[in-house]
């Protein structure tokens, strides 16, 4: 089976481009869509065919040197989406699906859903705000745990506009940050919870790991949706433990990875298919958007998210994220 092969069966118009945005090679839906042969396009810079050329250029950009994919970027009545090309392991280009709107009625939905949480979050969100200014304003308190909770309303408060401008994972604000410390900081805003309820975490972190670029306070929304998973997994479990791990990853090489390992209940065979699909949850007060949210925002990254579960044997939740950060230069040698 050859690549052409399978780039012709491809469903949708595909176009690959070198790092600069100029085509390499489209399928025939591609040629079909902007009317024009391979031979034509082929050298040319794809943003020129498009109506927002900038943004696609940018886009193009972003995915070979920051190693993210990008779904679902609108321009006229159709979405874009990249994502870099790998060849032998390295990067060699960006592939750029296009696909008709319908085909992001489904997110649109779901958009619509989350905006209506707007004004219901806000409210109490001021009113944490106000209640913890007045606490930093006394003698004695928990300053560092003070200071947790202010930056998580500041950080909620960040989340509520990405929502009013229509809840867009793929608008990430990269910049390097130490993956410990926001593991940590988590961990922290449940302190008081996971003593209550007798849980114990253990940190299992590789000291050498370097900061990476991404975009802080998604990558903290996905950790603690996750992270509650666990916490919720193991409270009624007779070993109530959550042990939490980093390092480099093995396989894919070039990723890092964040493990949350529980020794709680465990998930279903059916549980476990249906993790990620949004509004599907066994809770009665679970929404069933807490695992989506994290798998799209970790997708956006260029990662992915793996699940190892079963019935009675607890759950290993893997986080793995690119090591690559900018100019395509892997962060261990920088």
């Amino acid at each position: 089976m050859k690549a052409e092969d399978i780039l012709f069966s491809v469903p949708f118009p595909v176009a690959i481009t070198d790092g600069t945005g100029k085509v390499v090679t489209v399928n025939q839906k591609f040629e079909s869509f902007l009317n024009r042969s391979l031979k034509y396009l082929k050298g040319k810079k794809l943003s020129a065919f498009f109506g927002n050329p900038e943004k696609v250029d940018e886009n193009i950009s972003r995915a070979f040197n920051n190693l993210v994919e990008i779904l679902g970027f609108k321009d006229g009545e159709y979405f874009l989406s990249f994502a870099p090309l790998f060849v032998s392991s390295k990067v060699a280009g960006v592939v750029v699906v296009v696909h008709p709107a319908g085909w992001h009625s489904f997110r649109r939905e779901i958009t619509f859903m989350l905006k209506g949480l707007f004004h219901e979050i806000r409210n109490p969100l001021g009113g944490i705000k106000g209640a913890v200014k007045l606490l930093q304003s006394m003698r004695s308190y928990d300053e560092e745990l003070v200071e947790v909770v202010l930056e998580e309303a500041e950080r909620i408060e960040r989340l509520l506009d990405d929502v009013a401008r229509g809840f867009d994972f793929t608008a990430l604000s990269l910049k390097p940050v130490n993956i410990h410390r926001i593991v940590q900081s988590v961990v922290k805003l449940f302190e008081g919870e996971l003593r209550e309820k007798g849980i114990e975490v253990i940190y299992d972190f590789d000291p050498s790991l370097p900061d990476v670029l991404l975009d802080s306070d998604r990558i903290t929304q996905a950790f603690m949706n996750l992270f509650r998973n666990a916490i919720e997994a193991v409270e009624k479990s007779s070993v109530k433990l959550v042990r939490l791990e980093t390092g480099y990853a093995i396989h894919p090489s070039g990723f890092f990875f964040v493990r949350i390992k529980d020794t709680g209940v465990g998930m279903s065979e059916e549980d476990l298919k249906n993790l990620f699909v949004p509004f599907y949850t066994t809770k009665e007060t679970g929404t069933g958007l807490g695992a989506f949210i994290a798998a799209e925002i970790v997708k956006m990254h260029g990662g992915e998210i793996k699940v190892r579960s079963g019935k009675g044997d607890g759950t290993e939740v893997t986080l793995l994220l690119p090591m690559k950060v900018r100019d395509g230069e892997d962060s261990r040698c920088g």
